[in-house]
C-alpha cells in the first residue's frame, strides 16, 4: 500500500513536545503505510534528535540552517510532499486516533472537495480540556487536510507573514474553494505561555496586512 497522506510538522525549539505528537500518530487507526510525516526543524537552538525508529511510519526530518520563520518551514515541507493529500499539525499539538481516518474518509465520500477540517479541543499542558471549538467559527491553521493540487491553484504560504500566515493562506483558499467542516473535535490545540499567537499586538499587525 502506498502513502496517500503527508503530515507536515513545522518545529522551532519544540522538540520536547514532538514525542507526544508522534505517539498520537503512531496510535492512528489506519494502516501506517497510508501516511508519512515531514518535520521541518526551522533552525532550532538544539537540532532535533529523536529516535524515529520508535514509530511505525516514515518520518523525513529536514533542517533549516537558520531560523526562517513558520511560513518558510511550511513551504519547505510542502515542496517535499508527493502524496495526494497533506495536513498540518503544529509541533506542540497532537490528534485523536481517528484524525487521519475521518479526514481521508471525507474525501472518499465526497470526491469533489478540495479541503476538509475537523473541530478541535483546546487543552492545557496537562491535557485538561479548556474548550471545544468549531473550525468554521474559530478557524485555525491546523487540522485541515488539503488535496496537494491546491498549491498549484493558490500558491504557497506567504513568507512575509511571520504571524497570521494561516489567515492569509485561508483567505486565498476561501476565494476559490470551500473548506468542508467535520463536526468532530479530533485535533488537540495545546495552549501554553510560549504559543506564538500570544503576542496579540504583533499577531493583529500581521492579520491587518491581510486586508491591505
Amino acid at each position: 500500500m502506498f502513502s496517500e497522506i503527508t503530515v507536515i510538522v513545522p518545529c522551532f525549539n519544540r522538540q520536547d513536545f514532538l514525542p507526544r505528537l508522534l505517539r498520537s500518530l503512531n496510535d492512528q487507526d489506519i494502516d501506517k503505510s497510508q501516511f508519512k510525516v515531514i518535520i521541518v526543524d526551522d533552525g532550532s537552538d538544539a537540532p532535533i534528535n529523536l529516535n524515529f525508529e520508535d514509530y511505525n511510519f516514515k518520518i523525513n526530518l529536514i533542517r533549516h540552517d537558520n531560523n526562517k520563520g513558520l511560513p518558510a518551514s511550511l513551504n519547505t515541507a510542502i515542496k517535499n510532499v508527493n502524496t495526494r493529500y497533506f495536513v498540518r499539525i503544529d509541533s506542540d499539538d497532537y490528534v485523536h486516533k481517528s484524525f487521519l481516518k475521518i479526514l481521508k474518509l471525507k474525501f472518499e465520500l465526497e470526491p469533489d472537495i478540495i479541503a476538509s477540517a475537523v473541530d478541535y479541543q483546546k487543552v492545557d499542558l496537562t491535557e485538561r480540556i479548556l474548550g471545544i471549538f468549531s473550525c468554521d467559527e474559530n478557524p485555525i491553521g491546523c487540522g485541515i487536510m488539503f488535496r496537494t493540487e491546491i498549491i498549484k491553484m493558490i500558491g504557497n504560504y506567504n513568507e512575509e507573514m511571520l504571524l497570521g500566515e494561516e489567515v492569509e493562506f485561508r483567505k486565498r483558499v476561501d476565494k476559490k474553494f470551500k473548506i468542508h467542516r467535520i463536526a468532530l473535535p479530533l485535533y488537540r490545540y495545546v495552549k501554553h505561555d510560549s504559543n506564538i499567537t500570544n503576542n496579540k499586538e504583533l499577531y493583529e499587525f500581521y492579520k491587518g496586512k491581510v486586508n491591505e
